[in-house]
């Protein structure tokens, strides 16, 4: 029986944060960080789950106690577990974050050998894996989650969610392009039509289509992905506020809420989170976008990809 639940698909890594002061300590035989972790599909799964959504995380991980860690902070967040793979002798991906006296960051990965990378190379654990995922409502992954897998299992995935749309699924893609993670264009784009035809709801941004496929205004992207059969499209156009296509209904923007952002890490994430967490509750798209730019415009005004559960904003949202 399909259940009213989410399933996010993705990989989280370990953070670690050096903060601003270690580039002038180069000769120091230790340099103090911060230990934490951070995914763009794990940080959507945290906020729905805060939001009230029933939300499972799919990925893999290692077996050891950084693992452990990682699915207990998960499991307190409310995030189901069941479906988080655990691979012998793995450990989690790396990624190390330095920030300048200006407050720019610099990202240095380390996720070559992350388990997530093989999370459905192995055939008989991922026909199981696709089994438990039809109990499930809804399917969302990211352009992250593509990238990260290998080709075997990129193409079991839209062969799963061919059939998983049949079968009343939906499925729900966030377009988060990073081209640090792809070999070549023409790969990407051909992986990301394939995607996008799977999509019911779409929640792009006009930075990463424009760059990806040339599109060169908000109008073009919208008509090409509605298109490509995609019901719902949410593009995100960070300051300006969300475009909204979907069926019986012309384009229209809904702004963002205005503010000064502190650190915008994570704003995409968040407005995902508190879009689709109204929008399978029943509620508008244009009530379910609000909620999305509330917590987005919450979450940048914070340090980090995950805010205290303290500042999370009021989800009562009028009509």
């Amino acid at each position: 029986m399909m259940q009213k639940r989410i399933a996010v698909i993705g990989e989280c890594m370990l953070e670690m944060n050096l903060g601003s002061n270690c580039r002038n300590h180069q000769s120091e035989a230790r340099l103090a960080a911060d230990l934490s972790f951070g995914g763009d599909s794990l940080n959507t799964a945290l906020y729905m789950s805060r939001l009230g959504s029933a939300v499972d995380y799919v990925t893999a991980l290692g077996d050891d106690h950084l693992s452990d860690w990682m699915i207990r902070q998960w499991q307190l967040e409310g995030i189901g577990c069941d479906l988080v793979k655990r691979e012998a002798g793995g450990t989690p991906g790396l990624y190390l974050i330095e920030t300048d006296a200006t407050g720019e960051r610099t990202f240095h990965y380390w996720r070559d050998r992350s388990p997530a990378r093989r999370l459905l190379d192995n055939p008989a654990a991922t026909r199981q894996l696709f089994d438990q995922l039809r109990r499930f409502s809804t399917v969302y992954l990211s352009g992250v989650s593509l990238a990260i897998l290998s080709p075997y299992g990129r193409e079991c995935l839209f062969d799963f969610l061919a059939e998983f749309r049949h079968g009343g699924g939906k499925v729900v893609f966030d377009g988060n392009y990073r081209p640090r993670l792809w070999s070549s264009e023409t790969l990407t784009r051909k992986a990301y039509e394939q995607i996008y035809r799977l999509t019911d709801l779409a929640l792009p941004t006009m930075e990463d289509e424009s760059a990806l496929f040339g599109d060169t205004d908000a109008d073009s992207i919208v008509s090409r992905l509605r298109r490509w059969g995609i019901a719902e499209v949410v593009l995100k156009m960070g300051p300006d506020g969300c475009l909204i296509a979907c069926q019986n209904h012309e384009p229209h923007l809904v702004a963002a809420e205005k503010v000064i952002p502190l650190d915008t890490t994570a704003a995409g994430d968040s407005f995902n989170a508190g879009y689709l967490s109204r929008r399978l509750a029943g509620d508008s798209v244009e009530v379910s976008a609000r909620s999305g730019h509330k917590l987005a415009a919450t979450v940048i005004q914070h340090r980090g990809a995950i805010i205290p559960l303290s500042a999370m904003p009021g989800t009562d949202q009028q009509a």
